[in-house]
């Protein structure tokens, strides 16, 4: 059985290396990727991208023999890295859902607001906090009961049989709530908004006050000068935009979904552990692993509700061309035009 476990995980790993990686190549080679807006996709996939490669790797190593088999010295690194990479993945997939959350609700205003310099001090307060939550509590012994040094975590039946994270209630919960707890509560306000403010814009062919700044969606219909819109035609147009906000609903439903059942099980499992040392051991490193595979869904899911990813990647992946070229997204239309006005054909899954 450990052969299939090792095939399993090492497919998991290079799904996840390589997934990354391309789109991190893609976005440095295709200038058309290169915006502000990207800026934190890239500083995603570049945690995921840390996650596959460090994190990984010894993890399966772990589950495959059972206990340590590196040198002791790297085990508390190792644990530092784990910290510090799913804490960044998530700290990004926090400021992402912000920064789509700026440009679906005031798009005129994006650029002004959403400037490199802010785009870059966001990404590096997005690791300086991951960093702060992993490598100094560990490295000082503040995850610990006694607060006392140590040169490993280990459990187990010898100081060397394993290398597992042995944290405290007080550290569990304050690390939880700053890189778990308050991003998901952002995330899931942000992406709420983004997705009343989109079923504002496809249900509606007018402004109203309740969203002045969102822009507003007009039928694009063709008709006479002189005939007014024609009943079954304006039946059509509700019907169009009625199935694209139950689109961008289930798109919305996709991203929440697989972030909640990825890591939410984990953190709370963690908070136990540290109540009551209860959690046996291969049910808490199922969840661990489970909380990985975001890394692996991340490159998968967001690239592929964004048209300009999928029309950079039609040119290199033949499996991914379309015989029609699609029409720009509504991020690359806000990026690289500055004096234009948001799109009618604004969409959530475009936005997203």
């Amino acid at each position: 059985g450990s052969s299939w476990v090792a095939a399993f995980l090492c497919f998991i790993i290079l799904l996840t290396t390589a997934g990354n990686f391309l789109l991190i190549l893609l976005i440095v080679t295709q200038r058309s990727l290169r915006n502000t807006s990207n800026y934190f996709l890239v500083s995603l996939f570049m945690s995921d991208l840390m996650v596959g490669l460090v994190v990984m790797p010894p993890a399966m190593l772990n589950q495959l023999y059972g206990r340590w088999v590196l040198r002791g010295d790297f085990c508390s690194l190792w644990a530092s890295f784990d910290v510090m990479c799913c804490s960044a993945s998530i700290l990004n997939l926090c400021v992402i859902s912000l920064d789509r959350y700026l440009l679906i609700t005031s798009p005129l205003r994006y650029k002004l607001r959403m400037t490199s310099c802010r785009a870059l001090a966001l990404i590096l307060a997005t690791w300086t906090l991951a960093a702060l939550a992993s490598f100094l509590p560990i490295k000082m012994g503040w995850h610990e009961l006694e607060f006392e040094v140590r040169a490993l975590n280990v459990t187990g039946r010898g100081d060397e049989d394993q290398c597992r994270l042995l944290v405290s209630l007080p550290y569990a919960l304050v690390a939880s709530c700053l890189t778990f707890f308050l991003p998901s509560a952002a995330i899931s306000f942000t992406y709420c908004r983004i997705l009343l403010a989109a079923r504002h814009t496809a249900g509606q062919c007018w402004c109203r006050g309740e969203l002045p700044t969102t822009p507003c969606l007009r039928p694009q219909v063709p008709r006479a000068p002189s005939q007014p819109l024609a009943g079954s035609e304006s039946r059509r147009f509700t019907n169009k935009h009625s199935k694209k906000a139950l689109k961008a609903s289930l798109t919305l439903g996709i991203l929440l979904g697989m972030f909640f059942v990825a890591w939410l099980p984990f953190f709370i499992t963690n908070v136990a552990q540290a109540v009551c040392g209860c959690v046996p051991a291969g049910f808490f490193d199922v969840l661990t692993w489970l909380g990985y595979c975001n890394s692996t869904m991340n490159p998968i899911i967001y690239p592929l509700f964004m048209r300009d990813f999928k029309r950079a990647m039609g040119k290199f992946l033949p499996c991914c061309r379309r015989s029609g070229e699609p029409r720009p997204s509504a991020i690359s239309l806000s990026m690289r035009n500055s004096n234009s006005g948001p799109r009618a054909a604004t969409s959530l899954k475009n936005v997203l």
